[in-house]
């Protein structure tokens, strides 16, 4: 299994893990309010609804493209947008637990009773694991979009399959222009789209010349006249 596909699995793993964190930390906060008489915080709602959306979507993505190939949702261009989009997410949730842990809590030591310091805990813990799941999701989806724009520089465009079809364990493949070639693969391919009949491959370029016309009212050609003496 090439290293990409490896690294993969283990963000959507590590991301789901925080999902199941966040979901806990966030359902326990809003249960608490009540109880503690203080106000909701927006992280606590917002870790929520982060967790159901990536432990709905995240192990979902994962079986499909173990059980399936060329499936809508394993498609390189909609997990790239998929997963940024959940990176924000859990950004906002990081940013959120951080600023009412520094701005509300401020020292949990000196809230009481103990519910308050755990909850004062609790917030410190729903920041750190907001950040947490944000970085490896945006690593992933950084180097996945730099490969990306390395491989179409060179020709090979596999935005529209998945991980595992896109054979990047090829390497970068070589320049697809150059001396004898006519044209490039992208402009290749963007022919054979309006003419089908045509493959999208680049020859070399062939002569296509044609033979001279023949000239009409010229004498024609007179066999050479025989000698009468014999031919050493």
């Amino acid at each position: 299994m090439y290293w990409l596909s490896i690294f993969r699995l283990a963000i959507l793993a590590w991301s789901s893990f925080c999902a199941i964190i966040l979901l806990g930390l966030g359902a326990h906060f809003l249960a608490s309010v009540d109880t503690l008489r203080i106000p909701t915080a927006a992280w606590s709602g917002l870790a929520v609804a982060t967790a159901v959306l990536s432990l709905i979507t995240m192990p979902t993505m994962i079986v499909i493209d173990i059980l399936r190939t060329g499936a809508f949702t394993s498609l390189i261009v909609v997990e790239l947008a998929w997963l940024g989009f959940l990176g924000v997410l859990f950004l906002a949730t990081g940013a959120a637990a951080a600023q009412n842990a520094a701005v509300y809590w401020v020292d949990c030591s000196v809230w009481t009773p103990a519910l308050a310091r755990n909850i004062c805990g609790e917030t410190s813990a729903g920041a750190a694991f907001g950040f947490l799941g944000w970085l490896p999701l945006w690593a992933y989806a950084v180097t996945l979009l730099t490969l990306l724009i390395l491989h179409a520089n060179r020709g090979h465009y596999v935005w529209k399959t998945s991980v595992k079809e896109a054979n990047f364990e090829g390497g970068i493949p070589p320049p697809t222009t150059g001396p004898g070639y006519g044209t490039d693969v992208k402009a290749a391919y963007e022919a054979a789209s309006l003419n089908p009949a045509r493959a999208p491959y680049a020859y070399p370029p062939t002569s296509q010349g044609s033979p001279p016309p023949p000239i009409y009212g010229s004498p024609a050609a007179q066999p050479a006249p025989l000698s009468p003496y014999p031919q050493v």
